[in-house]
């Protein structure tokens, strides 16, 4: 009776699938006569292997791509930081390039359009400014002081992101200086943006572990956080 049990068991084991040898799958005997180059199982298996190694791959190129980025951004003396994630450049008195805090940028992936208020228009501060559109959803930034947009620099609409200035702007140039952030706090947005960042890094998985995303391909960051995080992380960036 032990010798049939053992034998059965043996032929159990000798049966099982490469793949239930491993621990890939719980359970899978053999069916092709362990003929694995043209076994569909076994292609199955190792497609999807490929997708999740490539996903991963993804995923480590959208969070480092980030981090690298705010790793290199580093303060500049000749250039305005104001609240809201703006910055400003002076042309001449009272006039002023008008962009976006690079620390904040970073972040930014997958932007369709930025949508600039109406030139020659006065902004009010808290206002909106520009409205910026992705496949995660819109923000807008308000402005931390009175101006007028005189024009709208760069591609905008038909490519964000592709100037670090998006207006020219007419303002009071004390306002502008007395509005400006410190060194010091400059360091506490870049500090937290990088906080942030290297938060998400440590919970990316190794290649092999369980997909976060059930198996879409992530290209951007807010694939692999989801949109409201990605959002919160974008409004808490300011100061």
């Amino acid at each position: 009776m032990n010798s049939d049990i053992e034998l059965k068991s043996n032929r159990y084991e000798m049966l099982k699938c490469i793949w239930m040898t491993s621990g890939v799958i719980d359970y899978k005997l053999c069916d092709n006569n362990f003929d694995c180059e043209n076994c569909p199982f076994d292609k199955v298996i190792r497609n999807l292997s490929d997708n999740s190694e490539k996903n991963m791959g993804g995923i480590v190129n959208a969070v480092n791509a980030i981090f690298n980025k705010l790793q290199s951004i580093k303060y500049e003396t000749n250039i305005i930081y104001l609240k809201n994630n703006l910055i400003a450049k002076e042309i001449c008195a009272n006039t002023f390039y008008l962009g976006i805090n690079p620390i904040w940028e970073s972040f930014l992936d997958n932007v369709n359009s930025m949508i600039v208020c109406e030139c020659r228009k006065n902004i009010s501060a808290g206002q909106p400014v520009i409205q910026i559109n992705g496949d995660w959803g819109s923000v807008s930034i308000t402005s931390p002081i009175n101006f007028i947009i005189y024009n709208e620099v760069g591609e905008p609409a038909d490519n964000p992101l592709k100037s670090q200035w998006f207006a020219i702007m007419g303002a009071n140039q004390s306002e502008v200086f007395n509005s400006r952030l410190n060194q010091e706090q400059w360091n506490n947005i870049h500090a937290k943006a990088i906080k942030a960042i290297e938060e998400i890094k440590t919970k990316v998985p190794v290649v092999g572990e369980t997909m976060m995303d059930g198996g879409t391909q992530i290209k951007f960051l807010h694939q692999l956080i989801g949109r409201k995080r990605y959002i919160d992380i974008l409004s808490s960036l300011n100061f």
